[in-house]
């Protein structure tokens, strides 16, 4: 006869799903010889010493009560679904020593670019090293072309007319240079609007020790501004003095020729505005 020794029961409908018979003969028992399964190639299989098998399309996973058919890869590696099994990798691991959670691959914080991910620390008040890649990797924080100092534009990261060059030590403006010519005479004012350029003054004559002044209007200077201004070439070096006063919008540049005679010379002026 045949005598039923386990049943595997449905938790959610309380069908019989598999159920393993043990024979009598001459009154005596044999090894399990029967096991019912819920489909052709996944349910539960028995071995020959009497063990359950898990089995799942086809595949016997182990025994049933054992960790060996529920847990996938090596030991640290976190467990996910693949393909309806339980899967690990080496490229998802926790070191539950060290607290620590390692990812080989990229981590994709990509939320269809309508909402904004924070990262927040547990412990705010601890100190955190983020580590970028080296200057072979891309780093997407960072904003605008090489050299160029970045800056808060209205929550992100933005790069402008400032910049710093690390091979020769110098910090100043990278970009927004522009140059332009004066009209009619020394007393002509001109129209740059340009944090930083050079003005190359007219060539009428200016006489010694005499001060011409004009206006340079520019969107970039405000009325507390500083403007630093050089004779940068053209004429006579050492004959010039220069000096401004900057109003909202414009500056009032003031040349005077400090040699002993009358000079016609189109000098040209670099200047560069500085906020204060």
């Amino acid at each position: 006869m045949l005598d039923p020794r386990a049943f595997l029961i449905n938790n959610r409908t309380g069908r019989v799903v598999a159920a393993t018979f043990i024979e009598f003969l001459n009154g005596t028992t044999t090894e399990p010889s029967v096991c019912f399964t819920n489909s052709p190639d996944s349910g539960m299989s028995c071995d020959s010493a009497g063990a359950v098998h898990y089995v799942k399309n086809g595949t016997d996973l182990g025994e049933l009560g054992t960790t060996t058919n529920l847990i996938g890869g090596s030991n640290t590696q976190i467990q996910y679904n693949d393909n309806g099994s339980f899967g690990g990798s080496a490229d998802l691991t926790w070191d539950d020593s060290a607290k620590e959670l390692g990812v080989g691959g990229d981590i994709n914080l990509d939320d269809g670019g309508t909402y904004s991910t924070t990262l927040q620390m547990v412990t705010p008040t601890a100190n955190r090293t983020i580590s970028f890649p080296d200057a072979t990797g891309t780093v997407a924080l960072v904003a605008g072309s090489s050299g160029q100092v970045l800056s808060n534009q209205a929550g992100a990261l933005a790069g402008g007319n400032l910049s710093y060059d690390a091979t020769a030590g110098t910090f100043g403006y990278g970009t927004g240079r522009n140059t332009i010519t004066q009209q009619t005479n020394k007393s002509t004012g001109v129209t740059l609007n340009a944090p930083c350029g050079a003005i190359t003054m007219n060539g009428a004559a200016l006489s010694a020790d005499t001060t011409v002044s004009f206006t340079l209007t520019n969107a970039s200077i405000a009325a507390t501004d500083l403007l630093v201004l050089n004779h940068i070439s053209g004429g006579t070096v050492g004959s010039y003095v220069l000096n401004a006063q900057a109003a909202a919008g414009s500056a009032c540049i003031n040349v005077t020729n400090i040699s002993t005679g009358s000079l016609s010379e189109a000098i040209v002026i670099g200047f560069a505005v500085i906020k204060s």
